[in-house]
């Protein structure tokens, strides 16, 4: 029988990983996550091994106190995380190119993640359009399905689907540059272009390659300078039959505050959607993972889990991956009776509340609760105390008065204040509405929310 002891690195750190994709956005997960190999696993520590210092101190800074959150909440137990510098050559980046075909990559870019492929995704009715789609583009790049444009709620495989489509692309080699995006990030570099005075070599990491894809497109909502941009560079790359690749979590007419030239463009090509998958692939989708985990599961636990989830991949993987994780640490084979109790049935999660705001949002900017409540002018506790009472308004039913006595009892025209400075801050500050993006999906993944504003 296994012990604590004994526990596999890799099923540890594999159940936290499912439960960071819903805390940290995917662009976020990519460049400092993406990255990371479990070494080992003593019972108390895990340690993890990543390929720079600069990542080391990233993931330390942003992340440690998340995934030692996180693993508590998993594992019913304290775990400590401990970040090593691994360089051994193991890695290449990114890991699915040689260095030939690094050498025609754009810098910069995204990496691809080498487990999303087509081999590795499971088709059924709900998404046959969408990965019959894929597979065409990749014959016919450019030419078939120019743009394709894959809608659907979050974690049900789009991402996967357009990292597929490069990670292929890349392997048959022909030097075709290709570069992988969300949105958001798009934004970001086209603001630091414009303040560098770099926007010419902007555009030409984005107009002079063969394969773009882009995620999250419903970021562009209201965004004009980046709208104006992507539509220019869309232009350019469908004028010389270079293939677009676009996913969202809804269809192109169904985005709002989108440019309607824009969004005639999105529906050039081909809409292809993804619904939630039903009973039978959502089994298959769990044995496929559970092979390529190298764990042999029995089906009445497998179709356990399938009954308890419905919603999402990403969820049906993070159940897989807490089960298996749980039989490791407490040396049992994984029954359905043991899973019952482990496994709650989905839609169970708590209310949010302003604590669970003020808990994430001291997490994230490394304070403590009680700066949020306090009095402190500090710009960095301000600011954060700003954001922390703009999230309690949007995201909970309290009023500006309830919210107030929450926040050190604070008038309510004071906490008025707050609101409408961090909705200006929001118009006017890309990199500020990342942030509350991201604190607003990790807040999302967790609890119940009433209802967004």
């Amino acid at each position: 029988m296994r012990t604590v002891m004994d526990a596999n690195p890799v099923n540890i750190w594999n159940t936290i990983v499912s439960a960071l994709r819903d805390e940290v956005p995917h662009a976020s997960f990519q460049i400092w996550l993406a990255d990371v190999e479990p070494l080992s696993f003593t019972g108390e520590v895990l340690a993890i091994g990543v390929p720079d210092p600069f990542t080391k101190g990233g993931i330390e800074r942003r992340y440690r106190e998340t995934i030692e959150r996180i693993a508590a909440r998993e594992f019913d137990r304290p775990l400590s995380l401990d970040v090593r510098v691994v360089d051994d050559g193991r890695k290449p980046t990114p890991p699915q190119l040689g260095r030939e075909e690094m050498a025609s990559q754009p810098r910069d870019t995204l990496p691809l993640n080498p487990d999303y492929t087509f081999e590795s995704f499971v088709s059924g009715k709900n998404n046959q359009l969408a990965y019959a789609a894929s597979m065409a583009v990749v014959d016919t790049l450019g030419k078939a399905y120019n743009p394709l444009f894959i809608y659907g709620d979050v974690g049900l495989g789009k991402t996967h689907l357009l990292q597929a489509i490069g990670n292929r692309v890349a392997e048959e080699g022909g030097e075709k540059a290709i570069v992988y995006t969300t949105s958001e990030r798009f934004a970001i570099e086209l603001i630091n272009a414009i303040r560098t005075s770099t926007t010419a070599a902007f555009r030409a990491k984005y107009r002079k390659i063969d394969l773009l894809l882009i995620d999250d497109v419903h970021f562009l909502e209201g965004k004009e300078a980046t709208q104006e941009e992507l539509f220019h560079t869309f232009n350019e790359l469908y004028g010389r039959q270079k293939q677009i690749v676009l996913s969202s979590d809804r269809q192109p007419e169904d985005l709002s505050g989108v440019q309607e030239r824009l969004v005639s463009r999105f529906r050039w090509g081909l809409v292809a959607d993804i619904k939630p998958p039903d009973f039978e692939t959502r089994i298959a989708i769990l044995r496929k993972k559970a092979i390529n985990r190298g764990v042999e599961v029995n089906d009445d636990v497998l179709a356990l889990i399938a009954s308890r989830i419905s919603s999402n991949v990403r969820a049906l993987e993070g159940a897989l991956n807490k089960a298996i994780a749980y039989a490791e640490l407490e040396g049992v084979h994984l029954t359905p009776t043991r899973l019952e109790e482990m496994l709650p049935k989905e839609g169970q999660r708590p209310r949010l509340t302003i604590e669970h705001i003020k808990e994430e949002v001291a997490l994230r900017y490394h304070l403590k609760r009680r700066d949020l409540e306090g009095t402190s002018r500090k710009k960095e506790i301000s600011q954060a105390r700003h954001i922390a009472i703009f999230l309690s308004r949007e995201m909970t039913d309290n009023s500006f008065p309830a919210i107030g006595r929450e926040f050190g009892n604070r008038d309510h025209t004071t906490i008025m204040h707050s609101y409408m400075k961090v909705k200006t801050l929001l118009e006017e500050t890309p990199l500020v509405r990342a942030e509350i993006n991201e604190i607003k999906e990790a807040l999302a993944a967790r609890y119940a929310i009433p209802g967004l504003r």
